[in-house]
């Protein structure tokens, strides 16, 4: 008992040490979809712990099919900054409750457009707007709709969930066999 005890701890400090995600980042799955149905964006952002997105991925379907590239640093973070063309004023700061981007949003840029940004804003609880700029003013997607944004589990949770349940295997399968003596005995 006691070596299994021993056993399940080393392999939970080993999971935990291997499947440790960079130090104070939390990603997070979203989904926009527009109030009309024709536009959705899907993907993960990365969060740091001064709650700035510094990295996005995902797809963009509907009106386009496009992959979502990068995320456009921001310079000033926290404060306001200009896109590259102009187009949109963005921070990139996540908000971990209430609305998930303010006015300002989050700027990014796809794999088929690199020079063309993207703003993912919020202007009201349940009312978010993506628009993209092909040149500076020039928006040839204007659109609003919802947003859903929900933590993905890191590693280290899945790795202690399934040790968790192994150890309730393992303790399940001894105590099971001692069961069945003393009723037969």
């Amino acid at each position: 008992m006691h070596k299994t005890l021993t056993t399940m701890i080393a392999s939970l400090a080993t999971a935990m040490l291997i499947t440790a995600s960079p130090a104070n980042a939390t990603v997070y799955r979203f989904t926009f979809e527009s109030f009309d149905s024709e536009l959705t964006a899907t993907g993960q952002i990365t969060v740091n712990a001064a709650d700035e997105v510094i990295a996005i991925a995902g797809e963009i379907s509907g009106l386009v099919d496009e992959t979502i590239g990068s995320v456009t640093p921001n310079p000033n973070f926290s404060g306001p900054a200009y896109s590259p063309d102009g187009s949109f004023i963005y921070n990139n700061v996540y908000y971990p409750s209430g609305m998930t981007f303010d006015i300002y949003g989050v700027l990014f840029a796809t794999a088929r457009n690199p020079a063309g940004y993207w703003n993912l804003w919020g202007n009201s609880p349940g009312d978010y707007s993506l628009w993209e700029s092909a040149s500076s003013y020039n928006y040839p997607i204007e659109e609003s709709g919802t947003l859903s944004v929900a933590a993905v589990p890191e590693l280290s949770t899945w790795a202690m969930l399934g040790l968790g349940f192994a150890g309730l295997g393992v303790a399940g399968r001894r105590r099971a066999p001692r069961l069945a003596q003393r009723s037969i005995g």
